[in-house]
């Protein structure tokens, strides 16, 4: 339980309504744990005749003070009655009105954390750095943010108010039937009963450790699941081109009944907890009824105990329960702090140098790169001069698109450094770094929103026209002009609505937009048809004029006329630069260059 200690700080901006609702949980666990067994005591003598003479108890002297506060006098039997017969609803008013109030600002003061812990979850995940997505599945880490987070919302709001409640009635409870067995001759026996109580922890903490094991498995196997439905999702159309679709229900399937076999585990581990905590009880309560009548005590006199031992018992099953839905928890907190506490080994330089007026000078010296302890690149040496444009060619695999990554910093390299006019990347701020680089890529991702919103993307602060500018340079003011909308249309999720050559004109425009000194071109038009292509070259070639631009691409028809073209090769040490040069030179000095190009012209 110690492991959410350090969350409790977020409950920092509801501390009110927080100790507002503990102060009520203290309220409903001593209305239940001592005063209805006192209301058994003290008020059930007044309202039952004794078994023994057949006469209802005397008025007592807190009785006549009652009577007289609130203005009754000397208070005749009737009255005394009736005044009696109250106390029982008050004091199940006063609990429920507690514990309702208790829930109401607990569940509101839950529901701000929820929402707090998942920020940081999300927060995080966006500054951690590319690698940790490629290597994490896009479900499982969405059920994490999602599903992990709200289970330990629960368990914060189970112990910040029944570790209260419960507690404060087992005391309570306790303090009566001790009060309760020095003030009745020969009832000192039923503490002994008590002793049942701390056996009851043995049963709570094995189900407790087991169940723990079973709740991590079933998160994990959720996040897999998750993951699966996803990726199905997003790939309806090779699915269905491929008649997957009985696989896929094959997949799913056996998911499920592994789900279901992990979910029956902790069904029944958290099905014991109760049932063993509640027999160890019941044989104590048995053990003080036992020697109660063999000592003669009558209903009257016993009842009260009995109503003590048994809110004492209460809350040590309910404890129990509450312990079950801890160990859920704890398993789902370790999954998220697994994204709280990730490394970050890409970290953001202590003392930024910033980069102005960046002319888009380009240098890798000496890089090596790693990837999971497979070299990707090795030993690269090249300089790009402001405004230059570069192709990238070669066979996959060779390492062009992590060569281009290292320039925004996606990736970082293991040897060497990567220079923007001369400044070591690592030493700029990640934003500042990226504010000066544009990026379109072979998939570009459009969001939820609008075309305009879309674009603005580039440059949040641009004003309608500026977008509209853009667009006209992208070639894609005339088909956004095509929909009802206009610019406001809403492209769904996805950017679904829109074909691939919409979708890449918009990209384009968000490139325009940005207006940075440096562009990255990966594959921008290798998915496109013939039409769509001819548009979007026609405003890449618009979008380079002036920019240092690094071009991926496959088409040779995209990049012949290209200033400097390099060609990479993969070595068992990593991608090197087999050629530098113009198409020509190229053609005539590089033997891959020449084979890659002879096989895609014929």
């Amino acid at each position: 339980m110690k492991k959410f200690f350090p969350y409790f700080s977020l409950f920092k901006p509801v501390k009110l309504q927080f100790f507002t609702a503990i102060v009520f949980g203290l309220i409903a666990g001593v209305a239940s744990g001592a005063g209805l067994p006192l209301v058994a005591k003290y008020v059930f003598p007044l309202i039952f005749r004794d078994q023994s003479t057949g006469a209802v108890a005397a008025t007592p002297e807190w009785m006549l003070k009652l009577t007289s506060f609130i203005g009754i006098g000397v208070p005749t039997p009737n009255q005394v009655l009736i005044v009696a017969c109250c106390f029982l609803p008050a004091i199940f008013l006063i609990r429920n009105i507690a514990r309702y109030l208790n829930s109401i600002l607990m569940s509101y003061s839950g529901m701000l954390v929820l929402e707090e812990l998942r920020i940081m979850t999300f927060d995080r995940l966006q500054r951690l750095p590319l690698a940790f997505h490629k290597r994490h599945k896009e479900g499982d880490i969405l059920t994490r943010v999602m599903g992990d987070t709200s289970q330990i919302r629960q368990a914060l709001f189970r112990i910040a108010s029944d570790l209260i409640i419960q507690p404060v009635q087992l005391v309570s409870a306790i303090c009566a039937v001790i009060f309760m067995a020095m003030t009745i001759d020969g009832m000192v026996f039923v503490l002994y009963a008590m002793l049942s109580i701390p056996v009851c922890v043995f049963p709570i903490r094995y189900l407790g450790k087991a169940l723990y094991k079973k709740a991590r498995d079933t998160r994990a196997k959720g996040g897999d699941m998750t993951a699966t439905v996803s990726e199905n999702l997003a790939s309806q159309q090779e699915i269905r081109g491929y008649g997957m679709e009985d696989g896929q229900v094959k997949k799913f399937r056996e998911d499920s009944i592994i789900m279901r076999g992990l979910q029956l585990k902790m069904v029944k581990y958290q099905g014991l907890i109760s049932p063993s905590v509640e027999v160890m009880s019941t044989l104590g309560v048995v053990f003080a009824i036992y020697l109660g009548a063999q000592r003669g005590f009558t209903l009257q006199v016993f009842t009260p105990v009995i109503l003590a031992m048994y809110f004492a018992y209460e809350p040590v099953k309910k404890l129990g329960a509450i312990s079950s839905q801890i160990r859920k928890a704890e398993a789902s907190l370790e999954r998220v702090e697994y994204i709280l506490h990730a490394e970050d080994n890409m970290p953001e330089p202590i003392e930024p140098k910033v980069l102005k007026d960046v002319k888009g000078e380009v240098c890798f010296n000496n890089v090596n790169f790693v990837y999971d302890s497979e070299p990707v690149l090795s030993d690269l040496n090249i300089n790009v001069n402001p405004g230059e444009s570069v192709a990238l060619v070669g066979p996959s695999g060779a390492g062009k698109s992590t060569l281009v990554s290292m320039i925004p910093r996606f990736y970082d390299v293991k040897d060497g450094s990567v220079t923007v006019d001369g400044c070591d990347v690592r030493d700029v701020s990640k934003r500042n770094l990226r504010d000066n680089i544009a990026l379109v890529s072979q998939h570009p991702l459009l969001f939820r929103g609008s075309i305009a919103e879309n674009i603005r993307i580039g440059r949040p602060s641009a004003t309608d026209a500026q977008v509209m500018e853009a667009a006209k340079h992208a070639n894609a003011h005339e088909f956004i002009m095509e929909f009802p909308n206009g610019y406001d249309n809403e492209v769904g999720e996805r950017g679904d609505g829109l074909s691939g050559g919409q979708k890449q004109r918009v990209a384009v425009a968000r490139a325009f937009l940005k207006d940075a000194p440096i562009l990255i071109l990966d594959e921008a038009t290798s998915a496109l048809d013939t039409e769509s292509e001819s548009q979007i070259q026609a405003a890449l070639k618009e979008l380079t004029q002036g920019r240092t631009t690094f071009v991926i691409a496959h088409r040779f028809s995209s990049i012949r006329d290209a200033q400097r073209i390099l060609v990479f090769d993969s070595f068992q040490d990593g991608g090197r630069i087999v050629g530098d040069g113009t198409h020509s030179e190229l053609y005539e000095s590089c033997s891959l260059y020449k084979d890659l190009y002879d096989k895609q012209t014929g």
